[in-house]
């Protein structure tokens, strides 16, 4: 019986242990990807994401945009696979004696990008395909035009991404132990913290935004005008933890279950608080093309990291291995063209961009949400699967007991039985020395004498 219970798993702290070991940390994933041997492609992005979003600006070239973002995207996707194979891995990274070479600064420095040439002349050559199989002329007549329209709205696709990626990582995140052995706080202490986190961060942050809205504004003014939406911040943080609420419950029976609860929420719902003011941004301020564009590449660039982390650390676990840390570079540039891309194409070619920018970041919320309570379910879930087996094997284990013991009982009484039943054998043979023929004496009563026969009239 006891190796059926070592047998017993994926109960909450196995999965909390999946969640903590994890094949990649993000701080080496950081290392990995702003390396100076592959620092020329993250150079290269910035500057084409730039360069392309302002040109996707003009009518008459905002297709001609789309393609090329698409172009790269698909180039750095297929430059990712290729470089496991030795010679291409060297053509798209930097010697680690780069810094040796004698030469001059500005030389030294172009140098370096040679290392862009590989995937730049696989998006010429798939741009070259999508010309003439999409053109005027192509085989899909005039079917680039579409081109823009899809890039667009892929943004609800990477706003799913994003949420799952970011969901891994904070899971991850909330389920290292801390350094200090502190004793959990009940669910009420870390209700309190947690919305009052929420409420702090979302009245800072809007306040924020109110003052560079209009620099003229006091401060005060600003903090007033950002109540609205902390008290919506607030407001989705009950409605999110009502909907986990029955989990969150049985979390807080458990001292470890209850810290990884608490941290996975108000990690969580940072991120949701986030999202939540970039449409409340969209609808209630007027930010600018440009101001949204780099807003979105800055949560671009922590998608990547996020979304190649994931992948990565799936990708060890994988048989097929297709993202390890050495390729996650290039899978997470490929990636960011393509969000790149959608964003550029959000902010240039929808008219309007506020209906669709609020869809993808309410996607992301949403998404968020039904992870953060699907986390707590599968814990939970495993946790109390996990209680009932053992359950069910203890009651096995007392009814073998019981039976065990009432066969003991049973037999204990066999010999018993015979045990008497040969005393009373014994004492049946002790009257065989009785003589039945001997007259017996009769009883002696004063002045009565007992004749041998009674005549009876």
């Amino acid at each position: 019986m006891e190796s059926d219970s070592k047998t017993i798993s994926n109960s909450s702290e196995d999965i909390l242990s999946q969640f903590e070991e994890q094949n990649i940390s993000m701080v080496s994933l950081v290392k990995t990807l702003l390396s100076t041997s592959t620092m020329p492609h993250i150079i290269l992005i910035t500057l084409l994401s730039t360069i392309l979003y302002i040109v996707a600006k003009v009518d008459s070239l905002t297709i001609f945009s789309s393609m090329v973002f698409a172009s790269l995207s698909v180039s750095y996707c297929v430059t990712a696979l290729l470089s496991k194979n030795p010679k291409i891995s060297s053509w798209i990274t930097l010697p680690d004696d780069e810094q040796k070479i004698d030469s001059s600064k500005m030389w030294n420095t172009l140098s370096k990008f040679r290392i862009c040439l590989f995937p730049l002349s696989v998006a010429g050559l798939i741009f070259l395909i999508i010309s003439f199989t999409t053109g005027e002329n192509g085989v899909i007549s005039d079917a680039n035009k579409s081109i823009p329209l899809i890039l667009g709205m892929l943004f609800v696709i990477w706003s799913i991404v994003q949420g799952t990626s970011f969901s891994m990582w904070a899971s991850s995140t909330s389920a290292k132990p801390s350094s200090k052995s502190t004793k959990s706080s009940s669910i009420r202490f870390s209700l309190i913290v947690i919305l009052s986190t929420i409420g702090l961060v979302s009245i800072i942050l809007a306040a924020v935004f109110y003052q560079l809205e209009n620099l003229e504004n006091k401060l005060g003014d600003s903090i007033v005008l950002a109540i609205p939406f902390c008290l919506l911040a607030i407001g989705l943080t009950i409605g999110s933890i009502s909907y986990s609420w029955k989990f969150k419950k049985l979390a807080s029976m458990k001292p470890n279950l209850q810290k990884f609860s608490s941290r996975w929420t108000i990690i969580c719902h940072l991120f949701i608080t986030w999202h939540l003011l970039t449409i409340w941004r969209q609808n209630f301020l007027t930010p600018s093309n440009l101001q949204v564009f780099f807003e979105e590449i800055t949560l671009m660039i922590f998608t990547v990291f996020v979304a190649i982390w994931s992948m990565t650390s799936k990708g060890y676990r994988s048989k097929l291995k297709l993202i390890t840390e050495e390729n996650a570079l290039t899978w997470g540039l490929g990636f960011g063209y393509a969000y790149a891309g959608s964003v550029a194409m959000l902010t240039t070619f929808f008219d309007d961009i506020v209906t669709v920018m609020s869809i993808g970041h309410g996607v992301v919320i949403v998404t968020v949400i039904f992870i953060h309570r699907l986390i707590l379910s599968k814990i939970i879930g495993n946790d109390d699967s996990s209680v009932e087996v053992k359950r069910i094997m203890d009651n096995s284990k007392k009814s073998n007991h019981e039976e065990e013991s009432n066969v003991e009982d049973i037999s204990n009484e066999i010999p018993n039985n015979k045990q008497n039943d040969d005393e009373n054998d014994e004492v049946w043979q002790e009257d065989s020395d009785v003589d039945w023929d001997a007259e017996q004496e009769q009883p002696q009563i004063d002045n009565i004498e007992w004749d041998e026969t009674i005549d009876l009239d």
